[in-house]
């Protein structure tokens, strides 16, 4: 089944990008075709597949797809890597998340441009790369996804802005539309009584259905287990450096099993089904 799905969290610094892009491999390292899009307006996604100069220079970009005025087929701004295709974001996105709120039907220019057109015939999954923050780019990518992948750390202001998400954003449009939460993952994990407790607090939580299997605190008990979550490897962050997957980067990195694991929760729809 064909799935869009969104990376998002209203909090900064908790991989958001780091998870985006490498859910966007694991995916297509299962034989999918995949489409990352990159809606922060840092760029970050789109630098860590190498190809800052779209962000900073292309000529034609996605501001030219998400415009009332005549706007561009999103295919013609689509770049091809070896494993999974780009739609980088560009340094007006600022300028051009001003022009979605101030359309009347701006909220939906993601679905309607991006995702419909794409999703199925062109690609199995688009995973796009949110904003850290509530606005209308960060709700034109959730309703235009209909799936959201949850990225926390194990810390209380991220687990804070997760709550606020809910509240402010996730619940509110879920009155109105299909939006489901594939799947919370704990991230960046060192394996502190910290991480131990805050995974415990969501394991007793009515959140607790979306944490995966490799995500439970009984991981931190288990001899044979490297602990719970996404575990805090240096690999992710030379890896972006460097432009590239952590496949590309380290392809006998212990974490790929893991990313593997929920490209699984996202082709089946959520944790119970994987």
């Amino acid at each position: 089944m064909s799935r869009a799905v969104s990376v998002s969290l209203q909090k900064g610094g908790v991989g958001k990008t780091t998870i985006a892009i490498n859910l966007a491999d694991a995916l297509a390292a299962r034989e999918n075709d995949v489409l990352l899009i990159d809606l922060d307006q840092q760029g970050n996604a789109t630098e860590g597949v190498g190809l800052k100069s779209a962000y900073e220079s292309a000529d034609q970009h996605i501001g030219d797809v998400l415009t009332d005025d005549d706007p561009l087929d999103v295919r013609e701004v689509i770049h091809t890597r070896d494993d999974f295709d780009v739609l980088p974001a560009h340094v007006d996105l600022d300028d051009i998340e001003d022009r979605v709120r101030n359309s009347t039907f701006g909220v939906l220019w993601v679905r309607r441009r991006i995702i419909e057109p794409l999703l199925g015939d062109e690609y199995d999954y688009v995973v796009i790369d949110s904003p850290p923050s509530l606005g209308p780019l960060s709700d034109a990518a959730l309703i235009g996804t209909g799936n959201v992948v949850v990225p926390l750390l194990m810390s209380e202001p991220s687990v804070s802005g997760f709550e606020r998400m809910y509240e402010q954003q996730i619940d509110p449009i879920r009155r109105e539309v299909d939006l489901d939460i594939l799947a919370i993952v704990p991230n960046d994990l060192t394996g502190n009584n910290e991480e131990r407790r805050i995974i415990q607090n969501l394991e007793d939580s009515p959140f607790e259905p979306f944490l995966p299997r490799f995500a439970r605190s009984e991981l931190f008990d288990d001899s044979n287990s490297k602990g719970p979550g996404i575990r805090h490897r240096i690999a992710f962050s030379r890896a972006w450096r460097d432009g590239k997957t952590l496949r590309e980067f380290d392809p006998e990195n212990d974490m790929l099993e893991r990313l593997d694991e929920l490209a699984a929760i996202v082709e089946r729809g959520g944790v119970e089904d994987a």
